[in-house]
């Protein structure tokens, strides 16, 4: 059974959503075309339900056009980067998952050529292109967040060949990467007229800032994926992992994750809190203070966003789901035999 009543989120920050929503998207379209990343109609439509670019447009509110079409490029490539890893490999070839994203990393970090995927030629040039003249600090704070990001499909594929259930603080502990917003998140400082030193981005209300708001963005995501999820066998979502570990109903764990989701709302709320009192103290230049206070409100208005998201595309709808062809939406190209 995978019917439930969708819970209530209630999210006290504004709905902020970038006014060049629409020529950002064009951009997107023609570099997926460019790169080959959706070269099927089946293709097409997956990442047309999926809505990236509206979900950038939701992460990213405040940035400039530039901006936006470098991040909806990046969007664009790891929801691709999630079909394939967690959807389409319908054989399970999780060593084969392992090594897509050993590859990707080695990509990122300049160890390797990105040889004939798409996908890997596309993130090496859009890392090349990201990066220029962007501050050391910056990039490695980047290259830590995508790559664990990336390193959450080979903890799941690890697991599932053990046939491993992790518990619910353990499977957070990876889900802040997995659902993808620390990365997102080091994409918004490109806009702010004064970069963030990395005292600031790495200080305990930061961190905390961060780390709750992306959980509350994870959790939400996991009560309105479960559907989707349940159907096509995938494990790794909090509503499934409460109720098989605590012998409780589907609604049941539907209502204890959005409850869980709640307390990491009063998290982001508090850490707000404790980050202006924070930056008085440190007594730091008035335009990086600024930009701290705008960087930490951009992720408060996240929640909002992006639950407005979930609620209008179509990426966790299963009428696709429920047709004889439950074959790939991408080609083949990233996991290898």
């Amino acid at each position: 059974m995978t019917d439930f009543r969708m819970p209530r989120f209630e999210v006290p920050f504004p709905v902020e959503c970038n006014p060049h929503l629409e020529r950002a998207s064009r951009s997107m379209w023609r570099w997926i075309d460019a790169h080959g990343l959706a070269p099927t109609g089946r293709a097409c439509a997956r990442m047309l339900r999926t809505r990236a670019d509206l979900s950038g447009a939701y992460v990213w509110p405040r940035a400039d056009l530039a901006t936006l079409t470098t991040g909806l490029q990046w969007l664009a490539l790891t929801f691709r980067i999630d079909d394939q890893l967690d959807e389409d490999d319908l054989t399970e070839r999780l060593s084969a998952r392992v090594a897509a994203v050993d590859e990707l990393c080695d990509v990122l970090r300049g160890l390797s050529e990105p040889g004939t995927s798409p996908v890997a030629r596309a993130l090496a040039g859009l890392w090349s292109q990201t990066s220029r003249g962007r501050p050391t600090g910056w990039c490695e704070a980047f290259l830590r967040d995508f790559q664990a990001f990336l390193r959450s499909y080979a903890t799941e594929a690890r697991l599932s060949s053990l046939g491993a259930v992790p518990h619910l603080d353990t499977y957070l502990g990876w889900r802040m990467h997995s659902v993808g917003m620390p990365w997102l998140w080091d994409l918004d400082e490109l806009r702010l007229p004064a970069p963030l030193p990395d005292s600031v981005r790495t200080c305990g209300a930061m961190s905390k800032l961060r780390r709750a708001g992306a959980l509350h963005i994870a959790l939400v995501n996991d009560v309105f994926s479960v559907r989707r999820e349940t159907l096509v066998g995938y494990p790794y979502n909090a509503v499934t992992i409460v109720r098989d570990t605590s012998g409780c109903s589907l609604q049941e764990a539907v209502d204890r994750v959005a409850a869980l989701a709640g307390t990491h709302l009063q998290a982001v709320v508090a850490a707000r809190r404790e980050l202006r009192h924070e930056l008085d103290r440190r007594a730091l230049p008035p335009p990086v203070h600024v930009a701290a206070l705008d960087y930490a409100s951009n992720i408060a208005a996240n929640l909002r966003g992006q639950l407005v998201w979930h609620s209008s595309v179509q990426r966790y709808a299963i009428d696709d789901l429920h047709t004889a062809d439950r074959s790939a939406s991408y080609p083949d190209d990233l996991l290898t035999p």
